[in-house]
């Protein structure tokens, strides 16, 4: 009996320990906001989308993703909606902006590491409606930005690229 006793105090100290001990690990953060969900559904292109989040970085979509690029005309948001289910990171912002912001979109493009389909998972549109200059979207999540930071692209695109709603190129 006094030995039944050792083992369930000794355990039970183990366990308190290992409970201490994860309370300290450190967590890590991840970047950006969460953003609530709005949904998944295709609908036909050309239909009129409202969203709750503007940026949106979920919610009802085009039934085509857009290629990865730079679309400094613009691009509707249901087709970039579609790309960040897919694991996409889109970069959007208010327009305008200078050619040398323009030139440093394609420079990202260009660098940015390859997913782990071996494509580079990058959008880039003008979207007018949101508070600050850029913001940088994936699946659920967004990263406001007052000024471009191509560190600060990386680092969100790292974190969340490949990680939408569908594991697909």
């Amino acid at each position: 009996m006094v030995i039944l006793l050792v083992v369930v105090a000794a355990a039970g100290v183990g366990a308190a320990g290992w409970v201490v001990s994860r309370a300290r690990a450190p967590v890590p953060l991840a970047l950006g906001e969460a953003v609530p969900n709005e949904g998944f559904d295709h609908v036909a292109v050309g239909v009129a989308i409202r969203y709750r989040s503007h940026p949106p970085s979920s919610g009802p979509h085009y039934p085509t993703p857009a290629p990865p690029g730079v679309y400094p005309q613009g691009l509707a948001p249901g087709f970039w909606v579609h790309d960040l289910e897919h694991g996409y990171i889109v970069l959007v912002y208010r327009p305008p902006v200078s050619a040398a912001v323009l030139d440093e979109f394609h420079k990202m493009e260009r660098s940015l590491p390859p997913s782990k389909f071996g494509n580079v998972k990058l959008v880039v549109a003008p979207y007018a409606d949101m508070p600050h200059p850029f913001a940088v979207l994936a699946w659920n999540w967004r990263l406001w930005m007052d000024s471009l930071d191509p560190a600060r692209v990386l680092a969100f695109y790292r974190a969340h690229v490949d990680r939408g709603r569908e594991d697909v190129p």
